[in-house]
């Protein structure tokens, strides 16, 4: 699945730490973003701050103590990764757009990119042109939750399509539409304008505090031990769920809880009780531990593309690929024992005949 948004809110997170003001050589192993390594290098090549608005990361370089002259724009897609090796580098792949080798002083480190979109330009060409774009993003501290309140008032399109539409409310992807709209009691094919301005506040609380649980935790499903609705035949509350396509993508609804009726009451109550937001969640649950959970619970890492990596999520996923290769290797057959009967031997092609007395 593509990388929603909360897990590149966990990347920024990281590399705020690790990467942002230090100097960095860049190349582009794959030769498909040589002119922005470049042009990484010709600015000064020292990585001054990162921004995320939804799935769209944005990372500015320059010189140190001077403001931003390029920025990159990434977008993960549906398989993309930033990883930072702080120890033993690996070989790039095919799939490296971006390497960034420390050039200065501190600790030595390289990062490896692969994704989907990397493009680079002026603030104003890629950052401000972008993010004029997309709604509010739950995962920021200056959301604006009355953005999408005016733009569901607005729109006949069903609530379900809309929370696909970055433009509407940035970082949600399939698996979020589903948990959310399911918590909420909303019916994914309700049109957005018959929705109070009650039930969508009280949706929006929802999605960030869903959102916000999976960056702290790193699963998908935050807190919660698996769906309540995405992806299975009986939701939590034991429901029928049914499935069809929306905006391209499979949704799900439960036939007991979500209800499509114009006329049903308002929803809701959490109105003014979440902060949209990251910085006030306190640490986030390592990606290395992040993932030793997915494979503990049967969560898959597929579930959500995983877009963090480092140096033990590396020699984790080794040393899972060789648990994998041990468990696969078909067994030896066991020698026959005593207890075993033989066949009989013939004679001659012939069976023998019973003696008669």
């Amino acid at each position: 699945a593509m990388v929603e948004g909360d897990g590149c809110h966990r990347v920024a997170a990281e590399h705020k730490k690790t990467l942002v003001g230090r100097k960095f050589l860049a190349s582009s192993p794959n030769g498909r973003f040589t002119a922005g390594a470049q042009a990484i290098a010709k600015v000064g090549g020292v990585l001054l701050k990162i921004e995320v608005h939804g799935k769209n990361m944005f990372y500015f370089f320059g010189k140190k103590g001077g403001g931003a002259m390029l920025v990159v724009h990434i977008h993960f897609g549906m398989a993309g990764a930033f990883a930072v090796y702080k120890s033993e580098e690996p070989l790039v792949t095919g799939n490296t757009r971006l390497r960034l080798g420390t050039a200065d002083t501190g600790p030595r480190l390289a990062a490896h990119l692969s994704a989907m979109t990397v493009v680079h330009g002026t603030q104003e060409q890629i950052y401000e042109t972008i993010v004029k774009k997309l709604g509010p993003d739950p995962l920021r501290e200056d959301a604006d939750p009355e953005r999408l309140v005016g733009s569901c008032a607005a729109a006949k399109k069903p609530i379900g399509t809309l929370l696909m539409d970055q433009s509407f409310c940035a970082g949600v992807g399939n698996i979020y539409r589903s948990e959310a709209l399911y918590e909420a009691a909303i019916h994914p094919n309700q049109p957005a304008n018959t929705l109070s301005r009650v039930e969508v506040l009280h949706l929006w609380a929802i999605v960030v505090e869903q959102m916000q649980a999976g960056f702290k935790t790193g699963s998908i499903w935050g807190t919660k031990s698996s769906a309540f609705c995405y992806g299975c035949t009986k939701s939590a509350c034991g429901g029928t769920v049914r499935s069809w396509s929306m905006a391209g993508r499979t949704v799900y609804a439960c036939t007991k809880r979500q209800h499509l009726d114009a006329n049903r009451p308002a929803v809701g109550g959490t109105i003014g009780k979440v902060k949209s937001g990251t910085d006030h969640l306190g640490k986030m649950v390592p990606a290395v531990k992040a993932e030793q959970k997915k494979r503990k619970t049967g969560e898959g890492l597929g579930v959500q593309h995983v877009a963090l990596k480092d140096d033990a999520t590396r020699k984790a996923a080794l040393a899972a690929a060789v648990k994998k290769r041990k468990m696969a290797s078909p067994r030896k057959r066991p020698a026959a024992t005593e207890a075993v009967r033989k066949r009989p031997a013939a004679t001659n092609g012939k069976a023998k005949q019973p003696r008669v007395a």
